[in-house]
């Protein structure tokens, strides 16, 4: 089936430039745990990167869910003896560019890399990390795009399954600021960075008790890494 292509714009020079910069973490991201380099987003060091979530319903129960998710980063960095913390959560009601969410989602998911091109809509993000609670069927995805290294994470629809089972869509949003953080996948089911390569796919996140899936060890060793103590 073809893809939509409105909205997106072919690679400029710049835009290569930028790639090269972040390809060591869209590959973490979307794929394997190797090494990645230092996650600061685009906030002056030292400065909590500010997180803004954009949905087009004020009443979205996946706003809370974000809440929630910066809330598990910021108290596993205080655990760890970090000191970096993400910053307040500053919510935006707009329409959503969900054929900008599908393109990119499908361009990163078949090419297991950072594509070419990237929706127009998606310039120019107001936050150092935007979250996009999208309402269309497409992979979630996390990664960083622009000269100032901002991170952009787009959420699958509500209703799509298995984003409408209990406990799962807490879990995806956390996962995927996991990957803007700077985490990998890993291949253990019962931890919340797992993924592709892996058979572990967002329906087991599923749980009658909210609640947030572990780390691992390493996991927690490169985020410590990423983001150190004084």
């Amino acid at each position: 089936m073809d893809r939509p292509r409105t909205g997106l714009r072919y690679a400029t020079p710049a835009d290569d430039a930028v790639k090269r910069r972040v390809a060591g973490f869209v590959i973490a991201a979307f794929c394997w745990p190797s090494g990645v380099a230092e996650a600061q987003f685009g906030a002056p060091r030292g400065e909590p990167p500010k997180i803004v979530v954009i949905s087009s319903d004020r009443n979205d129960p996946r706003l809370a869910l974000v809440d929630e998710a910066v809330s598990f980063w910021n108290r596993t960095f205080e655990e760890l003896g970090s000191e970096y913390r993400l910053g307040t959560v500053t919510r935006i009601t707009r329409p959503i560019p969900e054929q900008a969410l599908q393109s990119l989602s499908h361009a990163v998911v078949d090419a297991h890399r950072w594509p070419a091109y990237v929706p127009l809509a998606l310039r120019d993000l107001p936050g150092d990390l935007t979250i996009l609670l999208g309402e269309s069927e497409f992979v979630s995805f996390a990664g960083p795009f622009d000269v100032a290294s901002k991170g952009v994470v787009g959420i699958r629809g509500k209703d799509f399954p298995p984003m409408n089972l209990p406990n799962v869509a807490r879990n995806v949003i956390a996962h995927e600021i996991g990957h803007a953080l700077g985490l990998g996948h890993s291949g253990d089911p019962s931890t919340l960075m797992c993924g592709r390569p892996a058979g572990c796919r967002p329906a087991l996140f599923r749980s009658d008790e909210p609640k947030f899936f572990p780390l691992t060890v390493d996991e927690k060793r490169q985020l410590l890494a990423l983001h150190p103590a004084p």
